[in-house]
């Protein structure tokens, strides 16, 4: 059945018919025709309960707030408006939307992994959607390729705001013993997304693994490499929202070393002893090195075995200018992730943030993969980077 919905704007009424129960539908405005995306939200009845759970109202009601609260952004999706609209015992929010081209999801389903310029234009887009939610005091707790958006001016933005929380303080405002709610729970959110881009690899199961052979590739060294700081284990550490944007959009231009130069120590450590790792198998894999000379075999010896050797080096950072005194002694990197970039458990923040802004009780909602489960890290660390 077509019903007529009206909804108030801060552009005056909209009246718009819909007959589709679907979460998201295209409608347009009776009077000037104009598109929107209609979001249906809904909160329905616990199985033989015949009513809807508090916690599930308050998750509907507070992404509703959150989605209304984001304002307009470039790269937020904006609601214009909300209603209620129940239908017997399920609770329904209707959001209306701006209209959008396609989810990524949609975008990348059935095709290679996005090259590498793909991905730091989406992650730079990203980033700026951040920055502003920040700004407004949001945590935006969570990535999913289905809650992400390409509208009709090109660009991808934030749509859907199921995890959101309300940060504590202004950022300026936060101590750095804040462990609870923090805009860098984000960016580490953030790294952790694109790295299950550029691996093709579900989130949570391997974010930082690459074969060595890809790290062959600059783009794809570059891209690696800043990951790492993005994703750095200590909050403070990792740049701001509007930080990762500029290193993101400058990445093209930015020589690996400069990078590798100004992360932070540990972050530097450990991929200064990944990519020595990877190095080595590679040399293995083009058989121009027994296993046992590789061991005791200089970094410059290394770096003349094959042009392929020596482009992953540079591309991810250690250039002829980098020496092997340079690099976390053996000892040193068994503290680190064995060979992927892995860290051997997330910070504190992560998984206290998802819970604060969900709602919910899991670690991380394991569910929708946004974090590895407890071990996962050991067991894919050696193999996915085939230095196992």
């Amino acid at each position: 059945m077509v019903a007529e919905l009206r909804f108030a704007t801060d552009e005056g009424a909209v009246l718009v018919s819909s007959g589709q129960d679907s979460e998201r539908s295209r409608v347009h405005c009776i009077v000037s025709g104009a598109p929107y995306d209609l979001r249906r939200l809904t909160a329905s009845p616990r199985a033989g309960g015949g009513l809807v759970a508090l916690e599930t109202l308050e998750s509907v009601q507070r992404e509703v707030d959150f989605a209304q609260r984001a304002g307009r952004h470039p790269n937020i999706v904006r609601c214009h408006g909300t209603l209620v609209q129940n239908e017997g015992a399920v609770h329904c929010r209707l959001l209306l939307c701006e209209p959008c081209v396609i989810d990524l999801t949609t975008h990348t389903s059935g095709s290679s992994t996005p090259r590498v310029p793909e991905l730091t234009d989406l992650g730079q887009q990203l980033a700026f959607g951040l920055g502003h939610l920040h700004n407004l005091g949001i945590l935006y707790g969570g990535f999913e390729g289905k809650g992400i958006f390409r509208g009709h001016d090109g660009l991808w933005k934030l749509g859907a705001f199921g995890r959101a929380a309300a940060l504590p303080a202004p950022p300026e405002a936060r101590g750095s013993t804040d462990d609870a709610l923090k805009p860098e729970a984000d960016v580490w959110l953030l790294g952790a997304f694109l790295s299950s881009l550029l691996s093709g690899l579900p989130q949570g199961s391997g974010a930082l693994a690459l074969a060595p052979q890809r790290l062959s590739d600059l783009s794809v060294g570059r891209l690696w490499v800043l990951l790492h700081w993005l994703m750095a284990e200590a909050p403070e550490e990792r740049p701001c929202a509007g930080e990762a944007a500029a290193l993101l959009g400058a990445l093209a231009f930015t020589p690996p070393q400069e990078l590798l130069a100004e992360m932070p120590s540990r972050e530097h450590r450990w991929v200064c002893g990944t990519v020595l790792a990877a190095a080595r198998q590679l040399a293995v894999d083009l058989a121009v090195a027994e296993p046992s000379e590789l061991a005791e075999m200089p970094l410059e010896r290394l770096r003349t075995l094959a042009s392929e050797i020596n482009d992953l080096l540079e591309n991810c950072g250690l250039d002829a200018s980098f020496r092997a005194h340079d690099a976390p002694e053996p000892e040193k990197l068994e503290e680190a992730p064995p060979c992927t970039g892995f860290r051997p458990k997330q910070s504190a923040d992560i998984a206290d943030a998802s819970t604060n802004a969900s709602g919910m009780s899991d670690e991380f909602d394991s569910k929708m993969g946004l974090l590895p489960a407890k071990g996962a890290n050991e067991a894919h660390s050696a193999d996915l980077l085939g230095l196992g």
